[in-house]
């Protein structure tokens, strides 16, 4: 399964532990949401949410535990939209 992740807040600076352990995988933070799809997929449906929709998309969320459930996203919120590592899945 494909999976992506959308963040909304703004880009954070890492904190000063997890900079000197270099390059690792992101953890859960608030401002984002792990959602079914390609990020190449998800930024298309976004496009046409905006311009059909004022803006709201619905998804599936992936949660931690791998239940799913339906979300509606406002896409001029989302900031950033990235794939996530298949490994991780």
């Amino acid at each position: 399964m494909t999976t992506s992740r959308l963040m909304f807040g703004p880009d954070l600076e890492p904190l000063e532990s997890e900079s000197r352990r270099g390059a690792h995988a992101p953890g859960a933070r608030r401002d984002s949401l792990t959602v079914v799809g390609a990020g190449s997929e998800l930024v298309v449906k976004l496009m046409q949410a905006e311009e059909n929709t004022g803006g709201w998309c619905e998804l599936e969320q992936v949660l931690p535990d791998d239940r799913r459930r339906t979300v509606y996203v406002n896409a001029h919120a989302v900031r950033w939209v990235v794939d996530e590592d298949e490994s991780r899945a």
